[in-house]
């Protein structure tokens, strides 16, 4: 069904832009099936926020890697992007086996209320699956599942705090904390997972056809869109990249690192004048100082904002004047090459 799908996006220059049905246990074999998809679809493939989760799987991304290459040395146009963070981000519910949430919230809840389903809950999340990810396993537990946002005021007191800890306010056991979490905030909690190695990212990030994708909606530093908590990606992944992984620990050349985030994923989405500085190109910009250049934000404390970046230029005009926004909305949308007007207003 998505090599049908995907034939049709070929039509019109699109790719296949792939969440991998599994990012452990079975990374591999989803690799094998993005890959088919693009060569039998005939058009590129890019994978989307690369990782290799799970402790028992960990030191795989070379594995992975090597796949990549040799679909590449083959002909394939097949990339990745990703963001320099161990730690991933989803509901606290998805660390429930997917079969809890079959039917919609209102039988979940039920489900978490039945004492034997619950018996069934507590023994598939013991052990892998190759079906579905279990990401209360490849956190390695209570300790790696960070809760980042819930919406019962009750529950507000648990952000930036562990599962672990949540049990032992609770007097309760991990897993019965995580299932009676999800019941007091039916399916609604925003959690981080940490759930890969620092070897794995790092040699992830260091591929020539690896760019940045955040996978994070844009957030408000203020008012009543203003989430205090979430995770530090939304606002910490360049200038941590920048400054961490490229000055302080050298992980490559300054320039390449700038390439992941400019030119390479421009050229990926086939944006037209964007991603280079060239005469005649739109203008679009980021001054920063290489020497100062770093992140603030942490898993606790998400919402810091980086230092090191003077000024941020949309379109030829300054949003972003050292530390403070100018008021200044340049930016327009980007339609894709199958983009078609439905009417002449439409066109610009």
């Amino acid at each position: 069904e998505l090599i049908a799908l995907a034939k049709v996006a070929s039509k019109y220059g699109g790719m296949y832009a792939t969440h991998m049905r599994s990012e452990g246990t079975s990374e591999m074999s989803a690799l094998d099936e993005a890959i088919r998809i693009g060569r039998e679809a005939n058009l590129p493939v890019e994978i989307f926020h690369l990782k290799v989760m799970g402790q028992a799987h960990w030191g795989q991304m070379k594995d992975v890697v090597a796949k990549i290459q040799a679909a590449r040395d083959s002909g394939l146009d097949i990339a990745a992007n990703m963001y320099p963070y161990v730690a991933g981000s989803t509901a606290l519910a998805s660390a429930l086996p997917p079969w809890v949430a079959d039917g919609g919230r209102a039988k979940m809840v039920a489900r978490l209320k039945d004492p034997a389903m619950r018996a069934r809950i507590k023994k598939d999340l013991a052990t892998e699956h190759p079906d579905w990810e279990n990401f209360y396993l490849d956190s390695g537990g209570a300790a790696g599942v960070l809760i980042a946002s819930t919406h019962a005021p009750a529950l507000k007191q648990f952000e930036g705090k562990t599962l672990a800890d949540v049990a032992k306010a609770w007097d309760k056991s991990p897993i019965d904390s995580l299932m009676d979490f999800v019941l007091a905030d039916p399916g609604r909690t925003d959690t981080i997972y940490f759930i890969a190695s620092e070897d794995d990212l790092k040699l992830g990030l260091e591929q020539p056809w690896t760019s940045f994708g955040l996978d994070y909606s844009e957030m408000s530093l203020d008012g009543p869109e203003h989430q205090a908590h979430g995770h530090p990606r939304a606002f910490g992944s360049m200038p941590r990249f920048l400054g961490h992984y490229v000055r302080d620990e050298h992980l490559m050349p300054l320039e390449t690192a700038i390439r992941k985030m400019t030119s390479l994923p421009a050229q990926r989405e086939h944006l037209q004048d964007r991603g280079v500085l060239r005469v005649g190109n739109f203008a679009d910009i980021v001054i920063f100082d290489p020497a100062t250049i770093i992140d603030h934000a942490t898993y606790t404390t998400p919402d810091l904002l980086s230092t090191g970046i003077d000024f941020t230029i949309v379109n030829g005009q300054i949003e972003y004047d050292h530390g403070k926004l100018t008021g200044v909305a340049a930016g327009r949308a980007l339609r894709g090459r199958g983009w078609q007007p439905r009417d002449a207003s439409e066109i610009q």
